[in-house]
């Protein structure tokens, strides 16, 4: 990696994120010593733990462990206003992760990146109360109600920085390592005759593995659970237009690539990392292991060729 500091960007991608622990892991087997860390969203998340010293072998385990039935524990929904979901049991089960309290307790310098849901500025957290900051960049908008920190209210750092290579740069490392967890996607009709067109992508392959319904299913599991409701769909040969499940979660794949891919291209890293995980949704966390496989293997074969 030659000389002087080596900053880690990790980006968005939800249970996609997980392949960012075997990317570390990976980067510590091949002796890259990793001076500072910019986190966006679940990248945050990651990028907290193993600043405060957790070791990659401790993430990797609780990662490893976290099921279906672990993750429904961890969902607190609320009557709607600013979100479904309340998100008290989730900071406190990062705050059960984190041996620190404070940024500056941390081990390595560390930034994370959250969105002021009323301005749209782009907000990048490097000191003070270190669980506040991580439950700001991991509030997503319409699933997590927004974070008031001081007089902003924060939601996901994504919205803006996708993949905070800037700011891992910013802080002064020489060499940028990114991670986008995002995956690529690709045409679903051909336009050979214009050179845009090709790299152009679209969102129709992407759409088919985000797998909306599942999702859909999955809210609507948790939210009949804890309002005592049975209604379900009343599914008719007839094709009706999408539920409002459906339309948010296609909406937010469409925006998350081409948000994704115009950062990437605008601030290109010293060496882009992008595991193989188009056949992990965002709200798979209980296929851990296969996201952190494919970090490894994202590594070794990017190391290889630079």
């Amino acid at each position: 990696m030659g000389s002087g500091p080596v900053g880690l960007a990790l980006g968005s991608g939800a249970a996609r994120g997980l392949s960012y622990i075997g990317v570390i892991k990976a980067l510590e087997e091949a002796g890259v010593e990793i001076s500072c860390l910019a986190g966006t969203s679940i990248g945050a998340m990651i990028g907290a733990i193993y600043a405060s010293g957790v070791p990659i072998d401790r993430m990797e385990q609780v990662a490893r462990s976290l099921n279906w039935q672990k993750l429904t524990r961890l969902l607190d929904p609320i009557i709607p206003t600013s979100g479904l979901i309340d998100g008290k049991k989730v900071g406190r089960f990062i705050d059960d992760l984190l041996p620190v309290k404070s940024f500056e307790e941390l081990q390595r310098p560390l930034a994370v990146t959250a969105t002021d849901v009323e301005s749209g500025e782009l907000v990048v957290i490097r000191k003070g109360n270190l669980l506040e900051a991580v439950q700001a960049a991991i509030a997503f908008p319409g699933l997590f109600t927004p974070v008031r920190f001081g007089d902003r209210f924060l939601v996901d750092g994504g919205l803006c920085a996708p993949v905070p290579t800037d700011i891992a740069r910013d802080m002064g490392a020489d060499r940028v390592i990114s991670v986008c967890a995002i995956p690529e996607i690709e045409k679903k009709y051909t336009e050979a005759s214009s050179p845009a067109h090709k790299k152009e992508k679209t969102v129709a392959r992407f759409l088919d593995h985000f797998n909306s319904e599942w999702i859909e299913n999955r809210f609507r599991e948790v939210w009949q659970g804890k309002n005592g409701t049975n209604n379900r769909d009343d599914r008719r040969t007839v094709r009706k237009p999408p539920s409002i499940f459906r339309v948010f979660a296609q909406s937010v794949a469409i925006m998350e690539n081409r948000i994704t891919e115009m950062s990437i291209d605008r601030t290109p890293a010293d060496l882009l990392i992008r595991p193989d995980l188009k056949d992990i949704t965002l709200l798979e966390f209980h296929r851990a292991g296969e996201c952190i496989e494919a970090g490894k293997q994202a590594v070794r074969s990017a190391l290889k060729t630079f």
